[in-house]
């Protein structure tokens, strides 16, 4: 079971790895479809049963930058991490992404998402030729942002959306981590 898990794995890191979403993954899926707590801090979608799981798992798995965030030890699906598209034209379509990311409660404070997120940065800037990492967290979640701005983002500004619509009622602050700064940060850790 490990090796045919391990055939899946697209990053490697120390102490987790990430694979591609399977459908196996829906009953994780279904339980943190059914935490409030994700939809409050991640927006993460309600699933009320497991065949709206499935359907959820199918659609990350179909996803080409949607990893599963599983620990070495014992094959754990513990969170996900995304890379969606963003920018205004084609040009920068194909060299902006926006990084998308959760945990599930129980791993937080371990490193865990440190360590997933700088597999992704370092695949998206030295791999995948990006120029800029955007990330959105609402204005509450105060975890995510103290870890965006520990790998290196920069606040540039926060959204309103219940000014856009009364449909919304919420606020999301937005950071930014250029691939020049990337670089020498992490040009910085290795001397």
């Amino acid at each position: 079971m490990v090796i045919e898990t391990y055939r899946k794995i697209m990053l490697d890191g120390k102490r987790i790895y990430l694979r591609r979403f399977q459908v196996t993954d829906a009953p994780v899926l279904l339980k943190w479809g059914q935490n409030h707590r994700y939809h409050i801090l991640a927006g993460f979608e309600v699933f009320n049963n497991l065949q709206e799981a499935k359907k959820g798992a199918q659609e990350y798995a179909n996803r080409k930058n949607s990893f599963a965030l599983c620990l070495k030890e014992n094959n754990q699906l513990i969170g996900l991490v995304e890379l969606y598209e963003r920018g205004l034209d084609e040009a920068s379509l194909l060299k902006t992404k926006e990084i998308g990311f959760m945990l599930e409660q129980d791993f937080e404070g371990h490193g865990y998402m440190t360590e997933a997120l700088k597999l992704v940065l370092h695949d998206a800037f030295e791999q995948m030729g990006q120029t800029e990492i955007w990330a959105g967290t609402f204005d509450t979640n105060f975890h995510s942002q103290e870890l965006l701005e520990r790998i290196g983002f920069k606040y540039v500004y926060t959204t309103d959306y219940a000014q856009i619509s009364n449909l919304f009622s919420y606020k999301e602050k937005y950071y930014l981590l250029k691939k020049e700064e990337w670089l020498k940060m992490v040009s910085n850790t290795k001397s």
